[in-house]
């Protein structure tokens, strides 16, 4: 019973992400773009790691997105994203990331700019390591698992440069701090992770709406 109103609480997250990005695409007319990012995931909290953003070692991840537009200003933008990622942490799991980010960026001028973003989502752990179950005989034996559902909630800030005569590529550096639960309800319900970005952002294609 319990597994069954979490799906269905996860359905109703990823739901709401959908209706949220089809709002904004109804709002604006904007220059969607592609955005792919590199990241290194670490459980820590805001402040730990080297210089306060970077864990050691290095756990690798990527991530592939979108945004939508709410509005035309040249200095103050507001948008949405969608993102699908992929962490692996050592020893500990494979994260499958499925989220939405509401956003504020500042932009200086062309062609440096600020931003900040709230999110929450989807996150499916997958053990990283061998697990084992205790049998009524007093045995180990080895479990398969195909991993389980995560909810994921995140803040982040960041900063890009848009190179104009790239066609308006933009590169970006993002701090992210994010809380998977639960995690393990006995002793860790809730993990933190954080995790740097290095991306790039590149106008895909045009979108028109009626204003």
């Amino acid at each position: 019973m319990k597994a069954y109103k979490m799906n269905r609480w996860f359905a109703a997250v990823i739901w709401a992400m959908v209706a949220v990005s089809l709002g904004a695409q109804s709002t604006a007319e904007s220059l969607r773009p592609i955005s792919i990012t590199v990241f290194n995931n670490a459980t820590l909290l805001p402040g730990a790691g080297v210089l306060g953003v970077w864990g050691v070692p290095a756990h690798p991840g990527f991530s592939v997105g979108t945004e939508f537009r709410y509005n035309h200003d040249q200095k103050n933008e507001w948008f949405q994203t969608v993102r699908v990622g992929y962490f692996y942490h050592r020893y500990v799991q494979h994260g499958i990331q499925l989220y939405s980010e509401a956003g504020y960026r500042y932009h200086f001028g062309v062609p440096i700019d600020l931003e900040s973003r709230l999110g929450a989502g989807y996150l499916h752990s997958i053990p990283a390591a061998q697990v084992f179950e205790l049998s009524e005989n007093g045995t180990y034996t080895r479990q398969s698992s195909i991993g389980r559902p995560q909810a994921m909630v995140s803040i982040s800030l960041g900063g890009g440069y848009t190179f104009q005569n790239m066609g308006n590529l933009r590169l970006f550096l993002a701090y992210q701090v994010y809380l998977q639960m639960p995690f393990v309800k006995e002793y860790v319900p809730i993990l933190p992770n954080s995790a740097l970005h290095l991306g790039v952002s590149v106008p895909f294609f045009k979108q028109s709406q009626v204003p």
